[in-house]
């Protein structure tokens, strides 16, 4: 396999576009279609950074060839195949959770490790080959070529989050990109048949910047009752909710008294109850906030029930369009309604309206992940400062419902209850229900005069018993580890998990040949590693704290890593325009940011616009990412090995990647103290590196320049090419 006459920098960028865009798209697509996936955290950026560590610390040892061809596309078709046909084969509902035992765990274990030996494979490959060109250029050239590809990955992948693009495209766009990098023809047919799989078995979905989507209409012996047009909307492969009619008074009684029901029609009795309780008990509703308002059921049922203003927010652009188009009331077409399209923690935070009623929707943005992970979720919707803000939203004897999908013995259950009681300082109303295995908070100031009985429409009051409500810590900002499920087997199973498909190949690496640029030092190899690490969890700090802005999209995390690397590109920019002659000048302005970072907190409540407030958090988080670009492009910059350099960075990215986990003991404020550990690890490195004078120290500076300069200008001729 050749790459043709392409000329080294744009093999660079081509190949850094591969290597980024492949990576999200994976990260995307094995988590939605596959869900034992979905249990490890970060397992598959760790993969991926890891191989393509190795590959940039094997460039020199192994060429890349055409003998390699057969099993690159068998490991093609290993990953996306499989993902293709995951509903036939029954992978979304493979589970990891060891109240499973026999074929199924086995199963899944073995789909997860599968699609982790192929993304090795693969990323191993590609990682080789842009080390093979990395060592062609002078350090910070290469750099930066390589920043521009990486970012027009991300921003590619960002629009296609934006645009709702389905996944044929997704697999065009990589396809297409391969064959041209590496000039392969074999790429062009392995692209045009993935690609054409890809379209017949997913075209029917609606591909949202948030989840997928699929729209299953209500079986046929429903339309006795409610019609036509009603469906269920399936997100990620999982039920997330009814799109149903609301009915006339003597359909819903005739519903209500129907017996011998068949499976679905009890079901929707049941649904059809929980929607109207808020109106049944609430003294006003004059008012409504619904958030999380999905297809518009809460919202049609609050027009019915005689609301004159319904405010509906949801973060869903493409679910919006359903309550205008495809629900059979199309709630959000009446001129009662004013649709928020945007998340409500946002909406929460600029709201100046008053409600008498909010209700919390069944808003379950993690609901295809709840279960399936034995460390973090962040949910920042059912968080202590979520609840009380949507306290300081009701008017005078307003109330707030909450409604979440799960039943007495729920974890999660357990955690909303303290939740809010922390939030409100008062116990909450609470109803349960077995059969539908949900659950019902009404608490506000309108609540004190809601007097229901222990039973009430088949309910009953939560906990009944001071031993059925377990001991758990509320969720906070901080803290906002709504799903969190640690089980000592789990904890063994992730730990097993990590240390086979991370841990010991980072240890490999470390110990591995080095690319043909020589060895590096010790200290180097540390300054590198430790920069990685620290990075990584700035990054995350980052996409947390916008999550918690935005709402946490595929959209969201693609722009703050758009932005990250943007960064790093003007950080490289300024370095070869400026060569630096003190980095510790440098790290005392990172440490500066780092502390500025942990001392800053994104208001629940302000007077000023989103887009100051936007602007602000970005700056207060990006200061880090800038200072900390800067030393590493300067320490770059000195690198007679840039392969190894850049190898031993990815492989602190990735083992940041588990380090950030440390945020379920510690906080994710924490994180930012964690940040400034590794960022002095990597002082210290820095430090040897000038006293063995393979660093950037102030004896070093001439030499900079002329590094600078040679790669300003190299850079220039390349892109003027």
């Amino acid at each position: 396999m050749t790459f043709g006459a392409l000329s080294t920098g744009k093999r660079i960028f081509w190949i850094s576009f591969i290597l980024l865009f492949g990576e999200i798209m994976a990260v995307r697509w094995l988590g939605i279609e596959i869900f034992a996936i979905r249990a490890f955290p970060n397992l598959i950026i760790m993969a991926v950074l890891v191989a393509s560590s190795a590959g940039l610390a094997s460039a020199g040892r192994k060429e890349f060839s055409a003998k390699s061809i057969p099993l690159i596309c068998a490991a093609v078709c290993a990953l996306v195949l499989p993902v293709v046909f995951a509903v036939n084969l029954n992978f979304h509902h493979l589970s990891l959770k060891l109240d499973r035992s026999g074929p199924d765990f086995a199963m899944a274990l073995g789909v997860v490790s599968a699609a982790i030996i192929c993304l090795y494979y693969l990323f191993t490959h590609l990682g080789r080959a842009l080390g093979r060109e990395f060592d062609k250029l002078p350090p910070l050239e290469a750099y930066s070529i390589n920043l521009l590809g990486s970012v027009i990955g991300v921003l590619s992948f960002a629009l296609i989050s934006f645009f709702s693009v389905p996944p044929f495209i997704w697999v065009l766009m990589l396809g297409l990109a391969c064959a041209y990098a590496f000039a392969s023809r074999v790429a062009i047919g392995l692209t045009a048949v993935l690609a054409a799989c890809t379209f017949m078995m997913t075209h029917t979905s609606y591909w949202s910047p948030y989840s997928k989507l699929d729209v299953v209409p209500i079986a046929t012996d429903q339309q006795k009752f409610f019609g036509t047009d009603n469906y269920v909307l399936n997100s990620n492969n999982h039920y997330f909710h009814f799109a149903t009619k609301v009915l006339e008074p003597d359909k819903e009684k005739e519903l209500a008294e129907l017996t011998n029901p068949s499976a679905q029609q009890k079901i929707l009795k049941e649904y059809y109850r929980w929607l109207k309780i808020p109106f049944e008990t609430c003294p006003r509703h004059d008012s409504v906030l619904v958030l999380g308002a999905g297809s518009g059921n809460d919202v049609a049922f609050a027009l019915k029930s005689g609301a004159k203003s319904v405010h509906a927010v949801e973060i869903d652009p493409i679910i919006c369009t359903f309550g205008s188009k495809l629900h059979p009331n199309k709630p959000y077409l009446d001129p009662r309604v004013h649709l928020h399209n945007e998340d409500a923690r946002s909406f929460l935070r600029y709201s100046k309206e008053k409600f008498d009623l909010i209700e919390f929707a069944y808003l379950d943005p993690g609901s295809t992940l709840n279960s399936g992970s034995f460390l973090r979720v962040d949910n920042y919707v059912y968080t202590k400062e979520a609840m009380e803000s949507a306290l300081r939203h009701l008017n005078e004897n307003g109330v707030v419902c909450l409604t979440f999908a799960t039943g007495a013995q729920s974890g999660v259950t357990h955690r909303l209850y303290k939740t809010v009681e922390a939030a409100w300082g008062q116990k909450p109303i609470c109803y349960v229900d077995k059969d539908w295995d949900s659950v019902m908070f009404l608490f506000g100031p309108g609540s004190k005069t809601i007097n229901l009985p222990d039973s009430y429409m088949g309910l009953r009051k939560f906990p009944s018993t001071p031993d059925e409500l377990k001991d758990t810590a509320p969720s906070t900002d901080n803290w906002p580890f709504l799903y969190l499920q640690i089980e000592s087997a789990g904890i063994f199973l992730y730990i097993g998990v990590l240390l086979m498909a991370v841990i010991f190949p980072g240890i490999l690496l470390a110990l591995a040949g080095r690319s043909k640029g020589g060895p590096i030092s010790g200290m180097e190899w540390g300054n590198m590693f430790f920069l990685g690490q620290a990075f990584m969890l700035v990054e995350t700090k980052s996409i947390t704290e916008l999550s918690l802005l935005f709402g946490a999209t595929w959209f969201v995390s693609s722009i703050v890593i758009l932005v990250v690397l943007l960064l790093a590109y003007i950080a490289t920019l300024l370095v070869v325009r400026f060569p630096q002659k003190n980095v510790h000048l440098l790290y005392g302005l990172l440490a500066v940011a780092v502390a500025v970072q942990f001392l800053f907190n994104i208001p629940a409540d302000t007077d000023m616009s989103p887009a100051m407030v936007a602007t602000i958090s970005a700056l207060i988080n990006c200061l880090p990412i800038f200072f900390g670009s800067m030393i590493f492009s300067t320490c770059f910059s000195r690198a007679k090995s840039p392969a190894n350099y850049l190898s031993a960075n990815l492989l602190g990215v990735s083992i940041g990647g588990l380090v950030e986990n440390l945020c379920v003991v510690m906080g994710l404020k924490n994180l930012t103290l964690v940040a400034g550990a590794l960022y002095g690890l990597s002082y210290l490195c820095a430090l040897g590196m000038f006293k063995d004078g393979a660093g950037t120290g102030a004896g070093d500076a001439g030499d900079g320049e002329q590094v600078g300069e040679k790669s300003l200008e190299s850079n220039n001729d390349s892109q003027a090419s």
